[in-house]
């Protein structure tokens, strides 16, 4: 009988660790995954991802470099992390290896790495630019999990870095103009305006003449209030107007050599006048990448005028926003008095034709450059080609 009851307490004693165990076994779960939770949760934490990237402007045949840093900046390491960043296929890398992304015109850059606390890791990368454009590099995107990798946590880093690539210029000679100024003298100047810096005499002061013309020496010298006189400018203003269309019919797409040839032209003339110390402005059928504004800079000569304009040309897609003959004609256009218009374009659609005439008789110097094989009609009639 009491052999009966050892067995029996024992049986019971085992019957009670065994849901003991389970809960034991659960707590243990349930902590491990709520420890690799919470680890996922703050692997990303204090990690930064940069782009460092010295120069962002290029012209085509030349190579952008720019570094990628990851820093673990907590003192907890990282079991791994990975690292997609979204570059260009236009601007292949020469030095790395890239992925197909799924989207048109995007490759991946893709690291995965295990970091300590406080760690640095920098990948430097070579971009090579063939062809001219607006470029963006980015997002990026970060992906690390738990100590087990039960739980994976992502974040996308929006910093973008716009990257743009000059058209290529060629001097003028080559493009078949070889006269030293192919555009008109600059001799002379047109008589509207004036240059402050070059005074030539005085006269007595008119009514309207801002007080920052009056002389005062010389008002003192008279009694009377006196004027400056200066001498016309003798600065020449080339406005750039290009013409983006390529095709007749716009359902018949674009074609991309005259769409680069009339970038390469424009762009040219534009480095050849600024390099003849002429003010230069720029005015074409497009508008600028996520904008709906055209593409318009006006005539001048700041230091960055040429690279503003070459800026302008490299964004130039095919899409048109506009007729260039309403750019033209468009109030508020700001063409100068006087200015000489180097319209490039490989058709010359009748009402272009037209708006190029009436600038002429307005007493606008008007040049067209042709760059495409396609015979004119009779549009061309009376206008410089």
């Amino acid at each position: 009988a009491e052999d009966g009851i050892r067995d029996k307490l024992v049986t019971g004693v085992q019957t009670c660790a065994l849901p003991i165990s389970l809960v034991g076994l659960g707590v243990l779960v349930f902590a491990a995954g709520g420890v690799a939770r919470l680890g996922a949760r703050t692997a990303l934490d204090r990690v930064r991802y940069t782009r460092v990237v010295p120069e962002t402007r290029a012209f085509v045949g030349e190579s952008i470099r720019l570094r990628l840093r990851l820093v673990n900046g907590k003192w907890l390491p990282l079991p791994w992390v990975e690292l997609r960043d979204a570059l260009p296929e236009a601007l292949p890398p020469s030095d790395v290896e890239t992925h197909p992304s799924g989207m048109p015109g995007v490759v991946l850059f893709t690291r995965a790495a295990s970091m300590r606390g406080h760690e640095a890791l920098e990948w430097p990368v070579t971009l090579r630019a063939p062809v001219r454009g607006f470029f963006r590099i980015g997002p990026a995107r970060l992906r690390s999990s738990d100590l087990l990798g039960v739980f994976a946590r992502e974040e996308t880093v929006r910093a973008d870095t716009s990257v743009v690539v000059y058209p290529r210029t060629y001097p003028l000679a080559d493009l078949g103009l070889a006269s030293a100024r192919p555009f008109g003298e600059r001799a002379g100047g047109s008589r509207i305006f004036e240059d402050p810096v070059r005074v030539v005499g005085v006269r007595d002061y008119v009514a309207g003449d801002p007080l920052k013309r009056v002389d005062w020496n010389a008002t003192a010298r008279v009694g009377r209030l006196q004027s400056r006189l200066y001498e016309p400018s003798r600065s020449q203003t080339v406005v750039v107007a290009l013409h983006i269309t390529t095709m007749e019919h716009t359902w018949q797409g674009y074609d991309p050599v005259v769409l680069e040839r009339n970038v390469v032209v424009a762009a040219s003339v534009a480095r050849a006048a600024f390099e003849e110390h002429a003010s230069i402005g720029l005015v074409a059928n497009g508008s600028f990448p996520d904008a709906d504004r055209p593409i318009r800079i006006g005539a001048g000569r700041r230091p960055d005028q040429l690279v503003r304009a070459l800026e302008a040309l490299a964004m130039v897609a095919p899409f048109t926003t506009s007729l260039l003959s309403d750019e033209l004609e468009r109030p508020g256009s700001a063409l100068p008095a006087g200015a000489t218009i180097v319209v490039v374009a490989a058709l010359l659609p009748a009402e272009l034709a037209a708006t190029l005439r009436r600038l002429r008789g307005q007493g606008y110097g008007v040049h067209v450059l042709k760059t495409s094989a396609w015979a004119w009609g009779d549009e061309a009639a009376g206008l410089p080609v």
